[in-house]
């Protein structure tokens, strides 16, 4: 092996490896790229990629493993893994391109619910002239990392009335933040809840009765951080009993979501497949090369996660 080069195993099984390998493979530093599963010798593999989930027993084949990515934003896959070492450095993916397309998301998600665009389709096709109204909307961020922080910082400059909660008291421009203990304020404030939380213990099925009910009545959901934040069957119990007008998913707790799923047939629920933000390979990889370097070197990886903190 050369020493001034790296080898590193890519494990992916939902995303094509082509253009992580092709990228990475560009740079001096890389040495020998491997892709999962192969039946290799990986002794001389220093860093890990990873998007979930990751096979059972890959982690014994790397007895020199020294840092550990995720390839994407979230690293929750990783947290509940129980065969990576904690004391390895894990990292995940800041890319300013999934904040921005996270954020285009959620806008077009809370226009499209403002502008009662699903009236509006349904009136298309019995030709029915109905000028629906619209009002101002108070939209409440759960989680201002750096996806929520940005979403937070662009509704203000559109206009709307914007409150943010977040473990930790954060402090935005325009934006009301509330932490832990202002959750039940910040509900009552929130006629659209955006959830971009990361998963940990405490936020598992926070999206619950107890928070639907903390929302104004016609309050409107969109979870784009994580299907385990979301009790489902409570959702739909909202929604039934006239509490939440509705509900724009991105995120399940199981995926592909079955096809025997309420969730599919709700009249009030609108579903995409977990694309409001996806990780592109160019930027990123600019990332895990920067970070490359800085193992190489000794220097602090950027974007650590805190194993404690669970992101």
């Amino acid at each position: 092996m050369d020493q001034q080069k790296v080898d590193i195993l890519i494990s992916s099984s939902v995303w094509d490896p082509k253009p992580w390998v092709e990228g990475l493979s560009k740079s001096d530093l890389v040495g020998e790229i491997h892709v999962w599963p192969t039946k290799a010798d990986l002794t001389n593999v220093e860093v890990l990629f990873v998007w979930k989930p990751l096979a059972e027993g890959v982690i014994d084949l790397l007895p020199n493993l020294k840092w550990i990515s995720s390839l994407g934003a979230g690293v929750d896959h990783l947290m509940i893994d129980a065969q990576i070492p904690s004391d390895l450095p894990i990292t995940r993916i800041v890319d300013p391109f999934l904040a921005r397309d996270m954020t285009n998301y959620v806008v077009m998600g809370l226009m499209m619910h403002q502008r009662s665009m699903l009236s509006h389709l349904e009136n298309q096709k019995s030709n029915t002239w109905e000028r629906i109204t619209y009002q101002s909307l108070k939209v409440g961020v759960m989680g201002l990392g750096a996806l929520g922080g940005h979403l937070a910082e662009k509704l203000v400059d559109l206009g709307f009335e914007v409150f943010g909660f977040s473990r930790t008291l954060k402090e935005i421009e325009g934006v009301k933040c509330f932490e832990a203990s202002g959750i039940k304020d910040f509900l009552g404030q929130a006629e659209v809840l955006v959830n971009l939380l990361p998963v940990t213990p405490q936020t598992t099925d926070i999206l619950n009765k107890e928070v639907f009910e903390g929302l104004p009545k016609g309050a409107y959901l969109i979870n784009v951080a994580r299907g385990n934040h979301l009790v489902e069957q409570d959702l739909i119990d909202s929604l039934d009993q006239g509490h939440l007008s509705g509900a724009l998913l991105d995120v399940f707790r199981t995926e592909p979501l079955p096809s025997d799923s309420a969730l599919w047939r709700h009249p009030k629920v609108i579903i995409t497949p977990h694309v409001a933000s996806v990780t592109t390979p160019k930027s990123a990889i600019e990332l895990l090369l920067n970070n490359l370097s800085r193992l190489k070197t000794g220097e602090d990886l950027l974007h650590t996660v805190n194993i404690n903190q669970g992101y």
